[in-house]
């Protein structure tokens, strides 16, 4: 890759003089047959300008392919724990697969046209040639040119016309595409196979092999020999069915949870925590910057895996399960919800990426979360597009949407992360009416700075340097007089 970098970079940068040279010597041979390549270049010139303009359109087609597909992978990759969280990867890639399947008509009839292009202009260079060849014969016929001064001529400009071309077309496609493959390469060479995610994706997609867009996944041994996943480790995974049941009737248990994060394996985030969310009940996690709350939800959700120590549900160690089945019995809302560049109603829907959803079922849930009144307010209804990110609705629009998401999922296991901790008095009202709705009969995690929304808890964790150190209701954990009280008078509440 390397040489051949160094040869388009150099060597591209020369071919200019060398064409302009070549044609000097062109004209300086024979002002005879000079109108003849005159005439050629005419023809090349005037056809490349009829062919830029009625492409046109086609390129543009094919750069609002390449742009959707890109804006498909960056808004995905930015969403990237929203879409875990609701097990969205399947979906993600079959809408990555429409797009690309989109960008490959678009470039297959892009280079439909570059083709009729390129075979006119092959047209008109072979009939100058032959051209060359009856006026340069009758000019060495009367004495005019010297045989060897017309097959130069010829031969310049055969070399000219198609070594050019070829040279260009070439390198110029090149130049852009070993970039491209030395990126995605170093990328690849470091990255470590998720199996407990792959394999579920793996399992999901084969059910699907006669999907056009899943054909892109699965062609060429996609998930063929190259990617073997441990078969050990993958005969221990349970089955669906019982990773659900599991999470409705038992509770959650971090168990000596040791963490460092993969770029920091010297800093222990987590040391030995213990925490136990029983089944039903709302427990809240509370806790000074840096404690370790965030960590505690990235390893809930399964984003990482603790480094020692487990975390199980009725007992059973969650890695028993695939990422993409855990995914189903969690439902996180974040403090900033993310919200995908589609409808309102599709949004909502995406709590259940991999089912189609009926237009009663999301009315429900938005009603559920208090939203149906402003999306039916909204210029479209539930098929109003909600922008990039959600960007044309409010904050607290934005995480009913987030709520309604949720309950449409129906999944045991809540995370609300600071879900009201960025919202005014009459937003954070009608959200936590909201999450008052969600949270029932689910196990709950709640993480909150502000200690007056989470006094009601079943119970209060406090989090600090990476364990649990005080642990009760909220009037037991007063009545200790220990941090957790220190920070109660610290905010001020007023409490009976």
């Amino acid at each position: 890759v390397g040489e051949l970098s160094g040869l388009l970079t150099s060597d591209l940068g020369s071919l200019k003089d060398v064409v302009v040279g070549t044609i000097c010597i062109l004209f300086a041979l024979s002002p005879q047959l000079a109108p003849i390549l005159g005439l050629l270049m005419l023809f090349v010139s005037v056809s490349v300008a009829i062919y830029k303009r009625s492409t046109v359109p086609v390129f543009k087609a094919h750069g609002m392919a390449q742009a959707s597909m890109s804006d498909c992978v960056t808004e995905t990759f930015s969403a990237i724990r929203t879409v875990r969280s609701f097990g969205g990867e399947k979906r993600q890639m079959l809408m990555f697969g429409s797009q690309v399947l989109a960008y490959q008509r678009s470039g297959m009839k892009l280079g439909t046209f570059k083709s009729i292009n390129e075979s006119l202009t092959r047209v008109a260079v072979y009939i100058s040639l032959l051209a060359l060849y009856c006026l340069g014969g009758s000019k060495v016929k009367a004495g005019e040119l010297s045989v060897g001064t017309v097959a130069s001529f010829i031969g310049y400009t055969f070399t000219l016309t198609f070594a050019v071309q070829g040279l260009v077309n070439t390198f110029g496609d090149l130049r852009g595409t070993f970039a491209a493959v030395e990126r995605i390469n170093s990328v690849i060479s470091g990255a470590e196979i998720d199996e407990a995610l792959a394999y579920g994706l793996e399992k999901d997609i084969k059910k699907k092999e006669d999907d056009e867009n899943i054909k892109l996944f699965i062609s060429n041994g996609a998930f063929g020999k190259s990617q073997q996943l441990d078969s050990h480790y993958m005969s221990a995974l349970k089955s669906t069915s019982d990773v659900g049941r599991l999470a409705w009737s038992g509770g959650v248990a971090l168990e000596d949870v040791h963490f460092s994060y993969p770029l920091r394996p010297d800093v222990e985030i987590l040391n030995g925590l213990n925490l136990t969310l029983k089944c039903g009940t709302v427990t809240a996690l509370v806790g000074s910057s840096g404690s370790g709350k965030s960590t505690i939800v990235q390893l809930l959700a399964r984003f990482y895996e603790p480094t020692r120590g487990r975390i199980t549900v009725s007992g059973e160690d969650v890695r028993t399960f695939d990422k993409s089945e855990w995914a189903r019995v969690v439902s996180i809302v974040n403090q900033e919800p993310v919200l995908f560049s589609v409808s309102v109603g599709e949004n909502i829907a995406y709590g259940l990426p991999d089912d189609t959803v009926s237009k009663d079922d999301i009315i429900k849930a938005a009603k559920a979360a208090n939203a149906h009144e402003f999306v039916i307010s909204l210029p479209q209804g539930y098929d109003t597009l909600v922008g990039e990110r959600g960007g044309l609705l409010s904050g607290g629009q934005r995480q009913r949407i987030a709520i309604a998401r949720a309950l449409l999922k129906n999944a045991p296991i809540l995370i609300l992360d600071e879900a009201t901790s960025a919202l005014d008095a009459v937003s954070e009202r009608l959200v936590q009416d909201a999450l008052n709705h969600l949270m029932e009969g689910r196990t709950t995690l709640v993480i909150a700075h502000r200690l007056s929304t989470v006094q009601n808890a079943h119970q209060i964790a406090l989090c600090s340097n990476g364990q649990i150190t005080e642990l009760g209701s909220h009037l037991e954990l007063l009545a200790r007089k220990g941090k957790y009280a220190s920070l109660v008078d610290t905010q001020r509440l007023a409490f009976e």
